[in-house]
């Protein structure tokens, strides 16, 4: 935290922005969520106290116990009273039910893909410019928890996966296109949780990015452009297929 209160993170000046609109329980899980996702707070760490929540998202202290309680229960955070207690985080993989929470209902897959293909890019891009060494061991350590976890839930190699984008996003320091690319691939995640539970190769998926990171590492707008454009084309390549519809979007 720094002098004037603001919680800071390479990559970010300030992870937690006052919240708008009316659901405002589901937005302030959101920017939680989105705080864990992207690993500026990582399982162990403690997050701000219910106060400094309060204050930094712009609501009520009972809007920000409601946002936690629901978290606690899903297992995400623990929270112990005292002067020793707080609100620590306990896992990074996020149960699907709360990423679709959010006032973000975008269910088109043609649609969410289009809109990744242009965050992606330009994120990919300015990570190339702007990343430091720190910023590539990071995502290099991604890559190589991915393949670990190869074998492991797919919740976990989704957490991995989802990291290095997270962490690309980071290195690129673009607060707006990295909170843009957060709401694509949550809705990535809830509209095809059966491809990613059931039907991705990891294989596959391990490839792409380490070719990702390759190519990121050269800083050269060309094969990075080539090597998102392959990234991307297994998701792509949906979009002529039937694609399975979850229970809860057809209500």
């Amino acid at each position: 935290m720094t002098g004037n209160g603001k919680f800071t993170a390479d990559g970010f000046a300030d992870v937690f922005h006052p919240v708008q609109g009316h659901r405002t329980q589901y937005e302030v899980i959101d920017q939680i969520t989105f705080a864990i996702r992207t690993g500026v707070f990582a399982p162990g760490d403690r997050l701000p106290s219910l106060d400094e929540l309060s204050t930094r998202l712009g609501v009520s202290r009972s809007v920000v116990i409601e946002a936690v309680r629901s978290l606690s229960i899903a297992g995400v955070i623990a929270t112990q009273r005292g002067k020793r207690g707080g609100l620590t985080v306990v896992t990074s993989n996020i149960p699907v039910a709360l990423l679709g929470l959010s006032g973000n209902k975008f269910d088109k897959l043609p649609d969410i893909l289009e809109a990744r293909r242009a965050v992606e890019l330009r994120l990919a891009l300015l990570c190339a410019e702007r990343a430091t060494s720190d910023n590539f061991e990071g995502m290099e350590l991604s890559v190589r928890r991915l393949v670990e976890s190869r074998n492991a839930e797919r919740l976990e190699r989704r957490h991995w996966d989802h990291l290095f984008h997270y962490q690309m996003a980071r290195a690129a320091r673009s607060e707006v296109l990295a909170y843009m690319q957060h709401q694509i691939l949550e809705r990535l995640t809830v509209v095809l949780q059966t491809y990613f539970t059931e039907d991705e190769d990891p294989l596959v998926v391990e490839e792409l990015h380490r070719e990702t990171l390759d190519c990121l590492q050269t800083r050269d707008p060309e094969l990075i452009e080539r090597a998102i454009d392959r990234h991307l084309a297994p998701l792509d390549r949906l979009v002529e297929q039937p694609i399975p519809v979850n229970d809860n979007d057809r209500k």
